[in-house]
């Protein structure tokens, strides 16, 4: 039976999501600076790389939740506002996973809610407890 995340009791149901579930053998999570009450960027992602760090922040408290950690994600899919923050941005992923082995990543180029420039989501493997 899937475990739905939301450690710090967010009014993510209020938009119909979960930032997290966690099933026996994987946890999926999603991280972003967004705050949740204005649906704007939180005002300390005032640089690409503070952004990507509180995404990645969120995904760490999601999966440590679940009995995880970010040494345990296999997949990130990642996505940016714009072309021009993807140097920005993997220096500051490369820095949190560092010093590897690095998880898979696919990085696309979208819009995403509020004014929000980064959007991480994160796939890993669940311990046996």
């Amino acid at each position: 039976m899937p475990e739905y995340l939301n450690p710090w009791n967010l009014p993510y149901p209020r938009y119909g999501m979960t930032p997290g579930v966690a099933t026996d053998d994987f946890v999926f999570a999603g991280g972003m600076a967004l705050d949740l009450e204005t649906v704007r960027r939180k005002p300390e992602a005032d640089t690409i790389a503070a952004e990507t760090k509180i995404a990645l922040d969120e995904i760490r408290g999601l999966l440590e939740a679940a009995g995880s950690s970010l040494r345990d994600v296999v997949k990130t899919t990642c996505y940016l506002s714009d072309d021009s923050y993807r140097k920005e941005f993997w220096e500051a992923y490369t820095e949190v996973f560092s010093p590897g082995p690095f998880p898979a990543r696919t990085t696309f180029v979208v819009g995403i809610a509020g004014d929000c420039r980064v959007e991480i989501d994160a796939i890993a493997r669940r311990p046996k407890q």
